[in-house]
């Protein structure tokens, strides 16, 4: 379940545009909705010119661009210090090849994600310094590294700083930093990831900018979109420059790459979930040089083996993300107490540290609350987590900081290492700088606005293609179609996903939701249903059709806000805490009733939160109402109950005896809680 935002529409300022410089409505409203409403901004955002603001404005460029050059024409050997994932793989690859473009004393060096981590180390630079090298150059790292910046220095080596993390209160002792997050950065742009910034440092290293464009731009396009960044501003450009020259690459192993990922439309959405994810499974699960020597072989056998064994450890990616998403899944649902908390925390030894990152994120979605995922080790254990939009989950990771041996990340995800004899008061600790809100926020889904099915055409979906690339920061419009009849739901690809037929009035549509078996579908044929939707088109025997992709569905008109708000304090409840609304939410006889002769006559084994309220039709009926009656139902064995996320399993007991209310001790204890908030009330109105 997720609370629905509905974009608000200016109809009369969507008319003045479209009017004015001669757009089609649908066109226009995007625009007004994504607040492009003048022309400069519009035209800037549909044309590309391959135009960058220069480099040199950007604080430091020019003093990285005077060492480079003296260690270029010293012969001094220079190396290009990486990351292991997509973004540090790209920025590495993109400069090295660079520099060795132009004959310079070059090597590169990424770190092993397991054995060192993160950034630079001591250990590495010790290494660099025996094999002679007397320039680094740090690419999507090194703006924290204010001890390893110092210690280089030490050993004779120069340093130069490119990242695109936020800055500390101090910068290294660099030669150079190039951060657009610095305070002190006048560049106009300051959203790039590292292999963007990567780009504008050949840029301003190189006496015509436009063969840089030209030869490097698809690095620093994957780099981009891999690493979420907004694409808007320059970030737009490079990736609308990378995905063109993408289209007809010269570099043989992506040309490999692209062919094994089964990408046969280049687009931001298919590098996104298909290219990205092999890129980063080398330094995840393999050895991540096999990544970046994909992007710098020549030789077209090597550049193949390099594609074949990143599809193939994408695979066994998968399959362990798979695995151990559905073993805390199974996890969760076996103790209810750990859902309940506002953070979901989990630990287990046989988690591989390399993925738990990708299965938190899936975690936070199908709970929809923030999640750390903890890989156990017998000392210093790895751990990584991911929020929901509204909660930093990284300031409450900082709250717990004396319990962290290191920490980092950003409001929506996080990594961290911990020992393991604090993990369970980090539990503790960081559950309760959560319990200090009244609400945490909701899981939502953004909706660009209400589709008529009767409107919807081919000629929508070629106006959508005018916004591409769609990413962080563009994302793909996802519209709403309201009050449709569920007609038929037919199972896809031997029940993996499914095909829902739904019509209104005239309009006849099927929509496609992908990861859903039939049995986990919990609206039945007949049903009244909104649906969030993306547009598309398939090209099936010489012709277009349109394509819809189902994000959400809801019971009609149903508020999945108020819902989404009683579920978490039932929640709050489950852990003894009492909420003041408690007094409002207590269920009466009547909806004990509605909620058992609903069950009895519509038996199907899985149900949701807001089909089973919509369906039973109490006006009286809300979502704690309805948990509180069916844990009541299940400690009197009337039924047999268990929930999954928003989804309730239900089975209806043969009828037997009759049963009192007063017998299920949950409800003696609900009356009894519900009466000292009454009273607390009272006191609290007195004083």
């Amino acid at each position: 379940m997720k609370k629905w935002i509905m974009s608000e529409l200016d109809k009369k300022k969507i008319n003045e545009l479209a009017s004015s410089l001669g757009l089609p409505v649908f066109t226009a409203m995007l625009l007004c909705i994504r607040g492009m409403t003048d022309r400069k901004t519009i035209s800037d955002f549909f044309s590309y010119e391959g135009s960058f603001e220069h480099p040199m404005k950007m604080k430091d460029m020019d003093k990285a661009v005077e060492r480079i050059k003296d260690a270029y024409y010293s012969n001094e050997k220079i190396c290009v210090y990486g990351d292991y994932d997509c973004d540090g793989v790209t920025a590495t690859a993109l400069l090295f090849s660079y520099l060795e473009s132009i004959s310079a004393n070059v090597c590169y060096y990424i770190p092993d994600r397991g054995a060192e981590g993160y950034g630079m180390n001591t250990d590495a630079i010790d290494r660099l310094h025996k094999d002679g090298v007397k320039l680094i150059i740090t690419v999507d790292n090194g703006i924290a590294a204010l001890k390893e910046v110092d210690y280089a220095k030490e050993l004779g080596i120069d340093v130069i700083v490119t990242d695109h993390h936020k800055t500390q209160d101090k910068l290294p002792n660099a030669v150079a930093v190039i951060d657009p997050h610095r305070i002190d950065e006048t560049a106009a742009f300051h959203d790039y990831c590292g292999a963007g910034i990567a780009l504008k440092l050949a840029i301003a290293l190189e006496a015509n900018p436009v063969s840089v464009i030209e030869n490097y731009s698809e690095l620093a396009a994957i780099g981009t979109i891999a690493d979420l960044v907004p694409l808007s501003g320059e970030n737009r450009d490079i990736v609308k420059a990378g995905l063109l020259r993408l289209e007809n690459t010269e570099r043989q192993g992506l040309s490999d790459l692209l062919r094994s990922s089964g990408i046969d439309k280049i687009s931001a959405g298919n590098i996104a979930f298909r290219l990205a994810p092999r890129i980063n499974a080398a330094g995840r699960l393999g050895n991540v040089y096999d990544a970046l020597e994909l992007f710098l072989t020549e030789d077209e056998d090597k550049a193949q083996e390099y594609a074949e064994k990143l599809s193939g450890l994408n695979v066994k990616r998968q399959s362990i993300e798979n695995d151990i998403y559905n073993d805390i899944c199974s996890i969760l649902d076996a103790d209810p107490r750990l859902t309940a908390e506002r953070i979901i925390i989990v630990s287990s030894e046989d988690w591989n540290p390399g993925v738990i990152g990708i299965v938190s994120s899936k975690i936070t979605e199908r709970y929809g609350k923030p999640s750390i995922i903890i890989s156990e080790a017998p000392d210093i254990c790895k751990a990584s987590g991911r929020s929901v939009s509204g909660f930093s989950l990284v300031d409450a990771v900082f709250s717990c900081a004396d319990m962290l041996e290191k920490y980092g990340g950003h409001p929506m995800a996080v990594g961290l290492s911990i020992r393991r004899s604090n993990i369970e008061k980090f539990k503790k600790a960081i559950n309760e700088y959560a319990d200090k809100l009244e609400y945490m926020p909701l899981l939502s889904v953004k909706l660009d606005c209400t589709l008529k099915p009767s409107q919807i055409s081919l000629d929508m979906v070629e106006q959508l293609q005018a916004f591409e690339p769609f990413g962080y920061g563009n994302p793909k419009p996802v519209f709403a179609i309201v009050n449709m009849r569920l007609d038929k739901i037919t199972p896809l690809s031997e029940g993996k996903h499914i095909k829902l037929s739904v019509s209104r009035d005239e309009a006849r549509l099927n929509l496609v939701k992908f990861s859903t078996s039939p049995d986990e579908f919990p609206y039945p044929e007949g049903s009244l249903i909104d649906i969030a939707i993306s547009l598309d088109k398939n090209f099936y025997r010489g012709k277009d059709y349109l394509s819809f992709s189902v994000k959400e569905i809801r019971a009609a008109g149903f508020d999945s806000e108020a819902a989404m708000l009683e579920t978490q304090i039932y929640d709050d409840y489950r852990r003894g805490k009492l909420n003041p609304r408690l007094t409002e939410l207590y269920p009466e006889r009547s909806d004990f009733a509605a909620v058992y002769r609903f069950v009895r006559s519509h038996p199907q084994s899985v149900y949701s939160i807001d089909m089973l309220i919509s369906g039973i039709g109490s006006n009286t009926l809300g979502a704690f109402k309805l948990l509180m009656i069916l844990d009541i139902f299940s400690e009197l064995r009337l039924i047999g109950y268990t929930r999954q996320c928003d989804q309730l399993k239900i089975s209806v007991a043969e009828a037997g005896s009759k049963v009192q209310l007063e017998g299920s001790g949950i409800y003696r204890k609900l009356k009894e809680d519900i009466e000292n908030v009454r009273k607390s009330k009272v006191l609290s109105g007195l004083s």
